[in-house]
């Protein structure tokens, strides 16, 4: 069975001029010290060395990261372990780091979900180690010498996390290690309320969003941005001057759940909305607009809207949204949701791919959707 000797001086070489390179090599060496602290070697961490000029003899354990840091967005890697040699290998700076904690994996370390942890060190996860070979605690088995993942860029089948709203900045900060750790493509922010408890936010929670962005891009995380937010681009205060843009139920107006999608002046609004929506956020490329979480199938029912079904109103708000978004951005995307066998005859718009699970479903982890909840 080969094995990891972690009592070699091992050294880690990293691709010249990338940030992110330097972030993984330093998590690769604080994982490998916690192994050598788990067999009680006691040696320095493994050290960090810019590959390009990196120069030794034959006998140097050496890790060897690489990365096309041109290639954001490509999730495979491979790697491979020799008898003093570790190469981990992601056509991309995403794919170095699946490969990083997919090696890591394979010797058996797991990074449980943070509200499944019982203690936090600054909101990091304490790590589970894998059991200690008693005869030799320094050697850690693995299953094989090689790994493997293909690269697979379709926009609509990346695994993604869901950050909750309600979720603090430490307890972010928690879940997007976790992605990184997990082999997470990309992280979604909800986007800020325009009304309610949520609307206008201070300085310092722009803040607070901005350094969870960097530090979620430091990992080479894909950040996308929405969820259930389409009823976002309705904002509620018009209700009171204008209660004709929401939800008919029983005959009479309702500003909860959804909104009138028929009714001209609610589509000039979702236009306006929209427009300073992808404006604010220029350089996310996925944007997710799903109906009011837990009632995706409740919409209006006013003499317009009846003759189209919660999925064709749906689409004629999203459809409206998708259609600013083409101008502003033509290569951002939008995502939709809907599950029905009913044939709907509204068309969705090319920048546009449907979900038939949300994260917050039954067996949504199986099609790459994680839903972060608060920690316990």
């Amino acid at each position: 069975m080969p094995i990891f000797d972690v009592s070699k001086e091992w050294v880690i070489l990293i691709p010249p001029q990338s940030p992110a390179g330097r972030q993984y090599g330093e998590e690769l060496s604080r994982a490998i010290d916690m192994l050598r602290k788990q067999a009680r070697v006691l040696m320095p961490s493994p050290g960090l060395e810019d590959a390009s000029r990196f120069g030794s003899d034959d006998s140097t354990p050496i890790i060897l990261l690489n990365a096309e840091p041109d290639r954001k967005k490509s999730n495979g890697f491979s790697w491979r372990l020799g008898r003093d040699r570790l190469e981990i290998y992601g056509p991309s700076e995403r794919g170095l780091c699946n490969g990083i904690f997919d090696f890591l994996a394979t010797l058996g370390m797991r990074w449980p979900r943070p509200n499944e942890a019982l203690s936090l060190d600054r909101g990091r996860v304490s790590t589970i180690l894998p059991p200690i070979d008693r005869v030799r605690p320094w050697e850690y088995p693995l299953q094989g010498t090689k790994g493997y993942q293909p690269a697979n860029t379709h926009v609509s089948e990346r695994r993604r996390l869901f950050l909750d709203r309600t979720l603090s900045p430490k307890q972010r900060e928690a879940w997007i290690l976790w992605a990184a750790q997990n082999k997470i493509d990309g992280v979604v922010f909800p986007l800020p309320e325009t009304a309610g408890l949520f609307a206008g936010l201070t300085g310092n929670q722009n803040r607070s969003r901005d350094s969870l962005v960097s530090l979620a891009e430091t990992y080479a995380l894909i950040v996308e941005e929405g969820g259930w937010d389409l009823p976002l681009l309705v904002p509620r205060r018009y209700f009171y001057r204008n209660p004709e843009l929401f939800r008919m139920k029983q005959g009479k107006r309702d500003r909860r759940i959804n909104f009138c999608a028929t009714n001209p002046d609610t589509l000039d609004i979702i236009r306006h909305e929209a427009a300073k929506l992808f404006r604010e956020h220029p350089k996310t490329g996925v944007f997710h607009l799903w109906p009011e979480r837990g009632h995706e199938r409740i919409w209006c029912a006013c003499p317009s809207c009846r003759a189209f079904s919660p999925e064709e109103q749906n689409r004629i708000a999203v459809n409206c949204a998708a259609d600013v978004l083409a101008e502003i951005n033509p290569a951002a995307r939008i995502s939709y949701y809907e599950k029905t066998d009913e044939q709907i005859d509204i068309r969705p718009r090319p920048n546009m791919f449907g979900l038939t699970k949300l994260p917050d479903e039954r067996d949504a982890e199986s099609a790459g959707l994680f839903w972060a909840t608060a920690l316990l």
